[in-house]
This record gives C-alpha cells, structure tokens and sequence, in this order.
C-alpha cells in the first residue's frame, strides 16, 4: 500500500538529506538530519575488515541543553572514531518516523562482516521490556507516561536486531545515558535482546550518595568513554572497568550487558605501529652504527605530528623521544669542534643509551684539543704580544677620537639647546592691565596664573598680576603690582619697608634712575621667606618704581625661582621689565599732593 502523501514527503525529505548526509566533507560539526557518512582519518596494517562506528543523535541541538551536549559529544567520538580507524555513519535528529526509516536504510547499507560499534548520543529511556531512543518530536514528559513509549520512541532491540542480521563481525553498543520510566528500568541485556551485542553505557543516579554527600554532576558519558577508548589493546570488558573508575563518585552509574566480548578493542594491539607514518620509521634499540648518517629530522616531524593527532598514543610519544635522543648523540659525536654540543647529550640524558659513547668521545676529543693547543701556544704567544701592543694603540686613538666625537657631539647639543631655547623665548605675548601698564612674555617658558590675572583687590586697593613656569610650575613667580603708595615715600622706602623683611641674603640694592619721569629701585638676591624667620633658598629679583611728579602709586615687578635656574628666568625677568610700558598717568594720582 502506497504510504500517505504526508509520510511519502517525509520520506522523501529523508532521502534528499541522506543523499546530501552522504557527500558531506570532513568539516562536518554538528549533527545533521539525514546521514552523513565519513571515512576513516587513519589506516592500520593491524586491523583486517571493516570498521563502522554508527552514531545515533536523535535530537537536534537546538531542543534543549541536554541535546546541545550530546551534539557536541557526537562531534567529539567522531573525530576519535575517524583517528582510530572508523568509518563513522551518523544518523541526525529526525521525528519518530524519520529516525526509524533512517536508521533501517543504515542499516541496511551495511555491509557484512564488520565490526560496528554503536553510539546512542543523548537521552535514552528504559520502558518495561526494553530502551528507547528518543527522537526530536518527543515530549518532554514521555518518561512520565510509559505508555508513550513505543509510539513515540524507537525500540534499541529493533536496532541491533536487525544489525545483527548483517552478520557482523562484531557488535558493540554504547548508551550515553539511560532514563528508567515510571514502571520502567534500563535492562541492557532486553536491550540486546538476541542480537549478541555487548553493550555499556551509563543511567543518571541519585544526587547524593548513600552517606547523603553530593556527587560530582557529569553533562554525559564523553570524557571517561573517550579514556577507556584511548588504551590500546584494551577489550570491550576492560573498557567498561575503565569506563566505571572514570565515573565514581558521580551522578553516572556504569552499566553493562550481562556479557561483553573480549574480541573487540577500540584501538587493536598493534594499532599505532600498523599506521603508515614516518614515526614507525624509528627504531628505539637502534644500535649507534646504524644511526651514522641517518636522517632523523622527517621521522621526528612525523612522530611530532601523530603525537599532535594521538597524545594518548604512548607508541608515538615513545619514539619520538627515542628519535630526538638519536639525534642528540648524531650530533654529540659528529665533530669535537663545538664542545658544549657533545656536553648537551649528557646534560639532556644523564642515563641515555649513548652516554657512555658520548663520554669516551669527549675524553678522546679532549685530549686532540690539548695537543693541537700546546702546538699552537707558543707560536701564539709572539702573535698575541703583537697583537696586544697594536690594540693598545688602536684603542689609545679610538679613546681619542671617541672623545673628541663625544665633546663635538655635546657642543652640537649646547647650540642645538641654546638655539631651541631662544626660539622658545622668542615667542612672546604682550598682555596689559586695568591700571594702564603693558608688556611681552615668553608664553613657551611662563603663563598668566587663571587665579591671578590682573587681580584687583578692593581691600588693597591693588592690581596684581602673577605668572607661573610651564616646565617648573610654582617653583617659579613672576608678578607685577600696582598699589597705592600709602606713607608716600621713594621707592628705596618701598622696597625697604615691605620688601626688604622678606629677604634674607642681599646681593645687590641699589638706585635705579634710567627715566627723567621715574625714579626706581632694585633688591636683588637669594633666600625668599617661607614663615617667620624661615627662608627658602629661591633667588629673587624685585624692582619697585614710582613717578618723579607724583608719587600716589607703586608699581613692583619681581620673581622668585630657584638658584640653579637664574640665568633662565632673571634673563626672562630682565626681558618683561625691558618690554614694560607705564601710563603717563597712573591710576592711584593725586594721593600724595
């Protein structure tokens, strides 16, 4: 009877999907719907037919956390499987009649007699007489309803049965994690039913163990089944004891098949040394004389590769350090020109297989360099003198010239300083105040303080202009202060009743009468007050003038700034006062009558 046009497109969306399953490359990631087929990565001389490992992925990805991982998983055995000799046939997520279809075309495309391990990834649940595959159409609460189970689920002992049928050579099947249903158990001997597979795996347990301490939560049977597949020569029996030391004290409980055969091992002995690989190449009881000439370099890249491909393959991991201890002793006794090689072989293998060879070589070699050095020695000894007394000379004039470089070079950076310098004063500013005065400034070396820009005190009655330095900020004071000029005396009165008390060391004071207009004074010198009777060790320059006519007002130009930068800011100073233009009237006349 024709199926109904629903199922006949489900069908048909099967087929379109195993046919493009089927010419999927080897960047494959995830399960896909359909089957994807994948050829074995590797080749072993110690394996005779066929390998086919089936993995099962019933759900996509995308239907919960517990689907995600066994996707994952599903990527994880496959790329272990191919690297140990599997043909991999995966079967992706599909509703329940796709999956029942796919997995019997996979079966039915099975060849016989091979060896076909089977994984069944993700979720499983054990029903009264059997464990079921869950598809992706599944509810989430099917397990709760055992009467579900056989319309909603596929029958694993449908499965291997009809594997069975294809003769294999061997069957093995590994459940990732069973469920028991109300009512229900996860038998892996109903499982197997008659097909003779060996079949392990593992049923999520209690959170706690029976002294009520918690156990360690594993997402799925991946990383311990993944170790019990990576011991060479281990049987399918073996596996499940390595597969329950993995899991104790977890939340997974290995179980098994009542009987699991002996005669299946993931990786077969002699596996590694079967694969066709430059790494076989190397002999690890070579004896010395073969090893004369040989180059060990491919090999040695060889076993750097398969041990990239197989870090549980202690076959490779072995040769390679045989290879690289061939090669250190090649190296070792190829010449007794570079000593510190032939000491690095017994420095890397204190008890290496050449040691003892690598020793009488160096002894032998040591004694040739004793002869052929008291040979040369005396010969040497006149050569040396000479060449001794000509290098004193050549480093006589090469201390010469390197000091006249050096003094050249320190005057090229005198100029090049100085030069710098006076551009960087060159660029002046020309700033005014309220009380009438204006003058230029080097705005590269000072700039106006922002809380003393031509401050006028009411109090005071006083305009107040500072500068601070760009480089050493309040070390350095320039001002400028127009105030009244209250007692009405000379600037020498100024300057020695205001001035002078906050001065320490004097070195100039004196008269400065450079204008028929004005009559000035200057005190100059070192040590500026701090606090009372505290001084600091500032140089100072102060400058007070006031107008022959009327003496109503003061103007005091000054700055403070450190000693050993006097010649930068008095230059500076000297250069403001020098720009300074004064009203020809000033703002505080008529004060003094």
């Amino acid at each position: 009877m024709a199926p109904p046009a629903r199922t006949g497109r489900r069908w048909s969306c099967l087929a379109a999907a195993t046919a493009l399953g089927l010419a999927a490359a080897t960047a494959v990631h995830a399960a896909a719907p359909g089957l994807t087929v994948q050829a074995a990565a590797a080749r072993s001389s110690a394996v005779t037919g066929q390998r086919i490992a089936l993995l099962i992925v019933p759900q996509a990805s995308s239907s919960g956390g517990r689907a995600a991982t066994a996707s994952a998983d599903e990527e994880a055995y496959r790329k272990r499987l191919r690297d140990i000799g599997f043909e991999v046939w995966t079967v992706g997520p599909a509703d329940r009649p796709q999956l029942d279809r796919g997995l019997r075309e996979s079966v039915g495309r099975l060849p016989e007699d091979a060896q076909v391990a089977v994984f069944a990834l993700g979720p499983t649940i054990g029903g009264a007489d059997d464990i079921y595959l869950m598809p992706q159409d599944t509810p989430s609460d099917a397990g709760q309803r055992p009467g579900l189970l056989d319309s909603e689920g596929v029958r694993l002992s449908d499965v291997l049965r009809r594997l069975a049928r294809r003769r294999t050579r061997e069957l093995v099947v590994v459940i990732d994690e069973c469920q028991s249903s109300v009512g229900g158990r996860c038998d892996f001997d109903a499982a197997a039913g008659s097909s003779g597979a060996s079949v392990i795996g593992a049923e999520r347990g209690g959170r706690r163990n029976a002294s009520g301490a918690p156990l360690a939560g594993r997402a799925s049977l991946r990383d311990p089944m993944l170790a019990a597949m990576a011991q060479e020569g281990e049987t399918f029996l073996q596996s499940h004891e390595t597969l329950k030391r993995g899991l104790a004290g977890s939340d997974l409980e290995a179980r098994a098949s009542g009987a699991l055969t002996t005669s299946f091992a993931f990786i077969p002995q002699g596996f590694f040394a079967g694969l066709q690989t430059a790494c076989n190449k190397i002999d690890p009881n070579a004896e010395p004389a073969a090893l004369r000439g040989a180059n060990l370099d491919p090999a040695i890249r060889g076993c750097e590769a398969m041990t990239g491909t197989y870090p549980y393959a202690r076959a490779f991991e072995d040769r390679l350090q045989a290879g690289r201890e061939q090669r250190a002793y090649q190296r070792a006794v190829a010449s007794c020109d570079d000593p510190a090689v032939t000491a690095s072989y017994s420095a890397s293998y204190p008890a290496g297989r050449f040691r003892a060879l690598v020793d009488t070589f160096a002894v032998e070699c040591g004694r040739n360099r004793d002869r052929q050095d008291e040979a040369r020695r005396q010969q040497a000894d006149e050569t040396r003198r000479q060449e001794e007394d000509r290098r004193r000379r050549q480093d006589e004039m090469d201390r010469q010239w390197a000091d006249a470089r050096r003094q050249r070079e320190q005057d090229e950076q005198r100029r090049a300083e100085e030069e710098r310098r006076q551009r960087e004063l060159q660029q002046r500013t020309t700033v005014g105040s309220a009380s009438g005065w204006t003058l230029n400034y080097s705005t590269n070396l000072l700039e106006v303080s922002p809380l003393a820009n031509d401050q006028f005190d009411p109090q005071k009655q006083t305009y107040t202009t500072i500068w601070r330095s760009r480089q050493h900020g309040e070390q350095v004071v320039m001002y400028v202060q127009v105030s009244p000029n209250e007692r009405c005396g000379s600037a020498q009165q100024f300057i020695t009743e205001q001035i002078r008390p906050r001065r320490s060391q004097i070195s100039r004071a004196q008269e400065v009468n450079t204008s028929p207009v004005r009559a000035g004074f200057v005190l100059e010198g070192r040590g500026t007050a701090v606090s009372q009777g505290s001084f600091d060790d500032r140089s100072f320059y102060d400058f007070a003038t006031i107008r022959r006519d009327d003496r109503s007002t003061i103007t005091n130009i000054g700055g403070r700034f450190p000693a050993e930068f006097s010649d930068l800011y008095r230059a500076e100073l000297l250069r403001m006062m020098n720009s300074m233009q004064l009203p020809s009237r000033d703002v505080f006349n008529n004060r003094c009558g």
